[in-house]
């Protein structure tokens, strides 16, 4: 819960991810600086859950690019680190959330240029993970050429020579804390792409009237918001009660509602929508691209069911991924 100072804190952090959206740089900014400026620390102190919360709902909002993920699963991995830490190395895209890097070769993606100093997860037997810091000035790195032109992701090769700590239950909660975190940004581009769509049927015109007025397109927004509406309280409560479980069902929930929310929006704004001037594209490009990151939504859904029929045979009850407060 939050007092009645935080609608103030909520103005300044959109503010704050509004402006370094302005400037239109291709690389992740280092937000922390930044967030030092509005006293951040003593506001995660505060509301650690909402603060988090609030940064990935601005970054969606305004199409930022900062390097809030690579907080986000620092923090998580905070008890096994005793040296400078710069970025986290993501799975690669086709392995979902398993790591790709070996005993002996880092693979996977950065957020951004490869600099600085790399956290590797390391794969090891029965899915256990390791994590080694790696300096990237020995490693390789190849910017990819992104369904979202706006964005700069690094995939990184070379050579893995660092020492290893066993840290299987740090990483999971790193990853779920990932999960949440690229959940709550992929709603908040769903939502400014519903948003275009509905102003623009209420304002084209086709046969004397706004198509917002005609039953196809009024229908068709109708199911996506729901579908919408459904993966924000999922997220929600994921938020309240955490869990790697809920984390994985809300990143699968927010991944689907973005692509039913684009598939809608880009179907009633027509042509118009997939222009380079108009603003829909970008929401829905850059919703595809995070998708993609830990697991995509239908990753993330195939997971979810080999786990059900894995550990829970006839007559058992299912896990509980929400749990309703009384």
């Amino acid at each position: 819960m939050t007092d009645e100072s935080w609608p103030m804190v909520e103005v300044a952090v959109f503010r704050l991810f509004d402006e370094l959206a302005g400037k239109g740089t291709p690389q992740h900014v280092a937000i922390g600086p930044r967030l030092a400026d509005l006293g951040w620390s003593d506001i995660e102190a505060e509301y650690p859950v909402e603060a988090c919360e609030l940064l990935f709902r601005a970054q969606g909002r305004s199409l930022a690019l900062t390097d809030c993920l690579d907080r986000v699963m620092l923090a998580e991995l905070a008890g096994v680190l005793d040296e400078r830490v710069d970025h986290v190395l993501l799975p690669d895209l086709a392995r979902g959330h398993v790591p790709g890097s070996n005993q002996g070769q880092v693979s996977g993606i950065v957020l951004g240029p490869l600099e600085g100093r790399l956290m590797v997860p390391v794969s090891g037997p029965m899915g256990t993970v390791s994590l080694g810091v790696v300096d990237t000035s020995r490693l390789h790195g190849e910017r990819l050429d992104t369904f979202d032109a706006s964005a700069f992701w690094t995939r990184v090769s070379g050579p893995l020579d660092a020492t290893l700590v066993e840290a299987s239950a740090q990483w999971n909660q790193a990853v779920a804390a990932a999960q949440r975190a690229l959940a709550t940004e992929l709603v908040a581009l769903a939502e400014q792409a519903l948003h275009i769509a509905v102003e623009h049927v209420s304002v084209r015109v086709q046969f004397g009237g706004p198509i917002g007025s005609f039953q196809s397109p009024r229908h068709a927004l109708a199911d996506a918001s729901a579908v919408l509406a459904g993966a924000r309280a999922l997220l929600g409560e994921s938020w309240r009660y955490g869990g790697q479980l809920s984390a994985v069902t809300a990143k699968s929930a927010a991944g689907r509602a973005h692509r039913a929310v684009s598939d809608v929006a880009l179907q009633v704004c027509g042509a118009i929508g997939l222009t380079a001037e108009h603003d829909l594209h970008r929401y829905v490009t850059r919703g595809f691209q995070l998708d993609a990151l830990c697991g995509s939504h239908d990753q993330l859904e195939s997971f979810l069911g080999e786990q059900l029929f894995e550990t829970y045979g006839p007559g058992c009850a299912l896990p509980a991924v929400v749990t309703w407060a009384n």
